[in-house]
């Protein structure tokens, strides 16, 4: 089933949990290096020299940094740059001096210039430079060893090695584990992971002890070979040192061994119950333990390893102050259960209040908002959940799917923001939107004998999936809706039916657009909001649909001729065998009613016309305008076979360069694709620059290696007409990162869905003989055809480099984001795949043709530029 969280939240009229307040995903994303940093950078001309340089955008290992007391800024790459920590220079005695135009253009306030930024501003930890601008994620590999700590005992660790890791959420195997002990999701900033060989370099009392019920390893030999076997594999993918931080300092606690105290239970999340402190391991580790399992808590796992600021214990008496739900101990005879009776009862003190260390009472999270959650008793599982009630630092959450609430705290790293499994292809657990068939019976029943007038009531409007579907409708998507929908008030089921035409159409957008009613309806109709769904991007718009009962037919009728389908596409009327227009045997141009014929027309070339000689006065009249012309343009083509009906439904579409149907040369070569969830990409905000996602601007293109290999090799000689056309190109619709908002359908534009077409390789396309000499000679005469753009690529403006991609054939499309990204010349030129890939989140076959386009424009430059500057 299909999930949307932005459907959900404006069906259930709720807001997500604000991002920011998961502090363990944000520390997930967190390189260490942030705008306004400082940072000593050398200068251009003179890499011995170095200047205090501010830090404006952060991309990754892509900086865009000012110079203190400059005007402007430019792009850096700390991968490949020097650049160093404030005060780097003073320690290994390096010269810090401005550039001569700094100097020239602050004389003497160049002091006082930078005294001001080093006041206010931060510099960069070596760390943060060391690590080249990843996240903690994205230095998470798989394979990397970690020690972990027991959950009853802050002493005694073992060694396991990371299986899976799903945006900082790791799946952890234990090493040398059998059946007994399973796999384990922890999230990568859990205090009880440590880097490997924490343990060694610690010493006694901390110890490697084997997990399980039964220690495998309490043979020495055995241990040794174990631990030298883990060292060994961890040889080939070490893990860094400082990826796991350790716990921040903590107070000393004052609890006493036997204090009595209320605590969460671990089994159920659910209850409070009585605890005692079992154990107390030094002065910042205690052991809490439920008391009806002070005998088997190490299998029952009913403890708590705590430390005086541990969310889940509460002095004696916190549950009933707050009305929480508490369970009394099997000892405890019938009747309410009270605290001074257990205490004599148990020949015991409780712990006072000053010894649960002040935890700050929620903030910025309210009763009703939504946001993802672990299931606590089976960690596999992540649900759908709602904030049902708040009790100082807990929030108790219902996983909608199950129906079962839990107590967590805010702090808990088994809570995620809206969107977090969506954005890591992580399966999320979605409530059932669909209604029990009996329920609808029921509810179509009281709706029945509420109406008063039958005018209002329709009934069943069925699809007819052997007609003819017309050049808008996949006939795969087709096939999938319902037989019928219906009966039900009128509105409802006509909405239904439409919404349902649209969802099964190649462009949903664009059908919501031609049918969208501008004004006041005719006589006998009325508006109704209809949705449709771009990508990421939900659209409405108003459409008229009929009033009257009796005109039903002859709208459904109309519906299908304006969508070029055969008229008994869908109706109140069933068709299961044969259609009464005959529409699997007749031409299907028959149902264009006059309407343009899309499409290429014969004898012609990549969507262009061949030119034929033609005398003079037959050429006046071929220069005339016409639909079938204009219809050429978007690229789309439309035979007279691409019928829904004249396939059997075992066989692929036939509409040419539909989204169901491919040429034969890609269908042969093609990769199988690897299945993907049927969840829907979302969107994640990073607390870094704000990145594009071109996913929204693109469809997915099914290209095979060699058709990559090709592309990028092929000839990249800019034709003269492709120069000239490219001023008159239309603009794409712009596409903003925040596309998942709700957008009125009059903003889309046809652009907006590109043209597949002019993204495929010609097969007959020569391929150059020497690759390297052919690309240089290209890239001159590509350059060199742009004659209004700078000569210098590297001091080509913003709007240069918009120029430059929307006069391409393939990546005129991005040329909106990079304008808006600020991309300009030389941050073009410093552009490579991995940075395409992973900041700007392209796919691999788009950031392919970019980089052909980088590639062209690096031999330019290194031919004019770079070697008359060494001369």
């Amino acid at each position: 089933m299909e999930f949307d969280w932005n459907n959900y939240l404006e069906t259930n009229k709720s807001i997500a949990v604000p991002e920011e307040l998961f502090s363990h995903v944000e520390a997930s994303l967190n390189n260490g290096i942030k705008q306004g940093m400082l940072l000593e950078v050398c200068h251009k001309t003179n890499p011995d020299v170095y200047w205090i340089a501010e830090i404006t955008m952060v991309c990754g290992h892509l900086l865009r940094i000012k110079f203190i007391g400059a005007d402007t800024d430019f792009w850096c790459d700390i991968s490949n740059t020097k650049v160093h920590p404030l005060g780097w220079c003073g320690k290994y005695d390096e010269l810090v001096e401005p550039p001569d135009e700094i100097n020239e253009k602050c004389g003497d306030t160049i002091i006082e210039i930078m005294k001001k930024a080093l006041l206010v501003g931060q510099s960069v930890s070596i760390e943060a430079l060391n690590n080249k601008g990843l996240s903690p994620i994205d230095r998470i590999k798989v394979g990397m060893k970690v020690e972990i700590q027991n959950v009853i005992d802050p002493y005694r660790y073992w060694i396991a090695t990371v299986s899976e890791n799903v945006g900082g959420r790791l799946l952890l195997r234990y090493d040398g584990a059998d059946d007994d002990l399973h796999q384990f999701w922890i999230f990568f900033s859990n205090p009880r992971l440590s880097s490997f060989g924490y343990v060694t370099n610690k010493g006694s009392p901390w110890q490697f002890k084997y997990p399980g019920k039964v220690n495998k390893f309490l043979c020495k030999n055995k241990l040794s070979a174990q631990l030298r076997q883990s060292a060994e594999e961890s040889i080939k993918e070490p893990t860094p040192a400082d990826l796991f931080q350790p716990t921040p300092t903590q107070e000393a606690h004052s609890f006493v061994t036997g204090m009595k105290l209320e605590a969460l239970s671990p089994n159920d999340m659910k209850s409070i119950r009585p605890a005692t402190i079992a154990t107390v391991f030094n002065n910042l580790h205690f052991l809490v333990v439920i008391d009806d399992n002070l005998d088997d808590y190490e299998d029952t796992k009913m403890a708590w390893l705590c430390d005086n600021m541990h969310p889940y214990i509460f002095p004696i008496g916190w549950a009933q102050k707050h009305s929480f739900a508490f369970k009394p101990p099997k000892v405890w005879k019938d009747g309410p259960f009270d605290w001074d009776e257990y205490l004599s009862m148990t020949s015991s003190v409780p712990a006072p209040d000053y010894c649960f260390g002040h935890k700050e009472p929620l903030k910025g999270i309210e009763v009703k908002m939504k946001l993802e959650a672990v299931n606590p008793l089976n960690h596999e599982e992540i649900h759908v959940a709602t904030i049902t009630s708040i009790v100082e630092h807990m929030m108790c959450v219902e996983l909608i799917p199950i129906g079962e609430k839990f107590w967590y705290a805010q702090t808990s790293d088994l809570l995620f923001p809206v969107g977090w499994c969506d954005t890591n292809n992580y399966e999320l657990h979605i409530p059932d939107t669909t209604i029990k068939e009996s329920q609808r019976t029921e509810e179509v029943k009281i709706v029945k004998e509420d109406i008063t007038n039958s005018n209002e009531w329709c009934d069943r409007i069925y699809f007819n999936y052997k007609c003819y579907a017309g050049p808008s409708i996949s006939r795969n998507k087709l096939s999938q809706l319902p037989k019928h929908v219906g009966p039900g008030p009128l509105s409802l089921v006509l909405k239904e039916v439409l919404n349902k035409i649209i969802s099964a159409s190649y462009k949903p957008a664009k059908l919501l657009k031609d049918w969208e009613t501008e004004g006041p309806p005719e006589e006998g109709m009325k508006l109704e909001l209809l949705r449709a769904k771009l990508k990421s991007s939900t659209y409405h718009a108003y459409v008229a649909i009929v009033k009257d009962r009796a005109r039903v037919a002859a709208f459904c009728r109309a519906v299908c001729v304006r969508l070029q389908a055969c008229p008994c596409l869908f109706g109140p009327s069933e068709f299961p065998h044969a259609c009464p227009n005959n529409c699997q045997q007749v031409e299907k141009s028959t149902f264009h009613n006059g309407t343009e014929r899309r499409g290429r027309p014969k004898g012609s070339l990549n969507g262009r016309k061949k030119k034929k000689k033609t005398a003079p006065e037959k050429r006046e009249k071929e220069l005339q305008p016409s639909q079938e012309s204009e219809g050429n343009r978007d690229g789309e083509s439309v035979e007279s076979e691409h019928s829904a009906g004249s396939t059997p439904p075992s066989e692929s579409g036939t509409r040419p360069n539909s989204p169901d149907s491919m040429t034969d040369y890609k269908r042969g070569n093609r990769r199988k694709r690897e299945a993907k969830s049927s969840y829907p990409k979302m969107e994640m905000k990073t607390r870094g620059a704000k990145l594009p996602n071109f996913a929204l601007q693109m469809k997915e293109a099914h290209w095979n290696k060699k058709d990559v290999e090709t592309i990028y090799s092929n000839s990249c000689v800019a034709k003269k007409q492709s120069c000239q056309d490219s001023d008159t190109e239309n603009d794409t619709n712009e596409s903003s990162c925040n596309s998942r908002d709700v957008k009125n359908i009059s903003d889309v534009s046809d652009s907006e869905e590109p043209e597949l077409k002019k993204l495929k390789f010609n097969s007959y396309d020569p391929l150059p003989s020497d690759n390297k000499m052919f690309e240089k000679e290209t890239a001159m005469s590509w350059i060199r055809c742009k004659n209004k753009l700078a000569p210098n690529p590297l001091d080509w403006s913003v709007d240069d480099v918009y120029t430059y991609l929307r006069s391409t054939e393939d990546c005129k499309l991005i040329a909106e984001k990079m304008k808006q990204e600020e991309i300009d010349g030389q941050a073009f030129i410093m552009l490579d795949l991995p940075i395409i890939r992973d900041f700007l989140h392209m796919k691999k076959e788009f950031a392919l043709q970019l980089c052909k386009h980088i590639t062209r424009i690096r031999w330019y430059y290194i031919d004019n530029f770079e070697e008359h500057s060494e001369t």
